[in-house]
């Protein structure tokens, strides 16, 4: 846990014109990446006639990035992060147009295989926060993080309320009315593409390091407390959030919500996942990213808690207000939590790339892929889980996803005390 008087009494320098344009370039992004999620789960429910597969297009999204980041990560670390920021946004955004024509054309795996390159626009916002922390003192990389991720709030919170001019877009163009929000996901991306490639002034590495194996990168992490829990809140965060968000918006729909309800559901779980990453960024700081993730598992557990009340009361067939109110509630509690846990995670993940023997760049991209792939495997699984269990049942599978951080957490406490007692003794 770091040393609260040693953090307040190190001024923090940072590289503002660098910052401001990762960070401004994720705004740009988050629109894109948001307007396309928003519609994703419906518009394979419209094409394929059943709400079991319409976790899918969360799912190749989630894997896209997933499988990009490894890639994106070796290339950052050999040539730079402006070329690898750069590369994702724009495989995003010709995965966007793809999306647009498969949703147009009505066929459900050319919008699967759109979603799935776009989800490197995923893997390129998630780089962005570790690259924030290049350069950066241990005891400020959590409030450096957490500004890239802040930066995302205000383009993911506007993605999902283009929803509907989206679909009037579609309509007018005579396509399909939700494939019309993915024409602004191919604008967005495109920009934040070419402002990285434009303003990103990124040295390049005078010795580029041999890259490591997956597998013995993610030994060496899962070997060290610390990267055994960032590796673990990363995961089982990442799964709740993924695996009940992608059902939200059917079940929602589905059961009597308008459009526009669901649109700002979305909107204000995305501003629970992002608005408030400044205060988990100092609170990491603060009280240490175990702590921190120990407040992001509680919000998780009760935000679950609340979406498994809310398909509780909707047991008639009829969306009632009271049961809107719990899953916006507990939506917006799954986004906090995750934010919490995420900004967490990735900041021990972060101390620790700088630590070992492995390049920064292969920590991380393991644990974005880590991360990736938990995330799409939840998404997969959950349409089925919807169809079989009920939204209340696939949040408590959700809530149960949280065990092992549990354990992690307490098992953290307990190495940390006996740390500090041969410190003490």
């Amino acid at each position: 846990m770091p040393d609260a008087a040693r953090t307040d009494a190190v001024p923090l320098t940072l590289n503002k014109p660098r910052l401001v344009t990762l960070a401004s370039t994720q705004l740009v992004a988050g629109i894109g990446v948001a307007a396309g999620v928003s519609v994703g789960a419906l518009l394979a429910e419209e094409i394929a006639g059943t709400a079991a597969w319409s976790g899918l297009p969360q799912t190749a999204m989630v894997l896209g990035s997933a499988l990009a980041a490894v890639p994106l990560a070796r290339l950052a670390g050999a040539r730079g992060r402006r070329l690898a920021l750069a590369t994702g946004y724009g495989l995003a955004a010709v995965g966007a147009a793809i999306a647009f024509t498969g949703g147009a054309v009505r066929i459900l795996p050319l919008m699967l295989l759109g979603m799935f390159l776009t989800g490197g626009g995923m893997a390129a916002g998630l780089q962005a926060r570790f690259a924030a922390t290049d350069g950066v003192p241990d005891h400020a990389r959590g409030r450096v993080l957490s500004v890239v991720v802040w930066a995302s709030a205000v383009g993911a919170v506007a993605g999902p309320n283009l929803l509907s001019p989206g679909t009037r877009l579609g309509e007018a163009l005579g396509v399909t009315s939700l494939a019309g929000p993915w024409l602004f996901a191919v604008a967005s991306l495109a920009v934040a593409a070419v402002g990285i490639a434009l303003l990103l002034h990124d040295p390049r590495p005078a010795a580029p390091p041999a890259p490591r194996s997956i597998a013995r990168t993610l030994k060496d992490i899962w070997a060290h407390p610390s990267g055994r829990l960032g590796l673990t809140a990363m995961a089982t965060g990442h799964a709740v959030m993924v695996g009940i968000m992608a059902m939200s918006s059917v079940h929602l729909h589905g059961h009597g919500s308008t459009l526009t309800f669901v649109g700002i559901v979305v909107s204000a779980h995305v501003a629970g996942m992002y608005a408030l990453a400044p205060l988990f960024g100092w609170m990491t700081d603060r009280i240490g990213p175990w702590g921190a993730v120990g407040v992001g598992a509680g919000l998780l557990l009760v935000g679950a808690g609340l979406t498994a009340a809310s398909g509780r009361i909707d047991a008639s067939g009829g969306m009632h207000s009271s049961a809107e109110a719990f899953a916006t509630a507990g939506l917006v509690l799954i986004g906090l939590g995750w934010s919490a846990a995420t900004i967490a995670a990735a900041t021990l993940v972060s101390v620790l790339s700088h630590e070992g023997t492995a390049s920064p760049t292969d920590v991380q991209g393991v644990a974005d892929l880590t991360m990736g792939i938990a995330g799409a495997s939840a998404g997969a699984l959950s349409g089925v889980a919807l169809a079989a269990w009920g939204y209340d049942g696939l949040s408590i599978a959700g809530a149960v996803l949280l065990v092992p951080l549990v354990w992690e957490l307490v098992r953290a406490r307990r190495l940390d005390r006996a740390h500090t007692r041969v410190l003490e003794g």
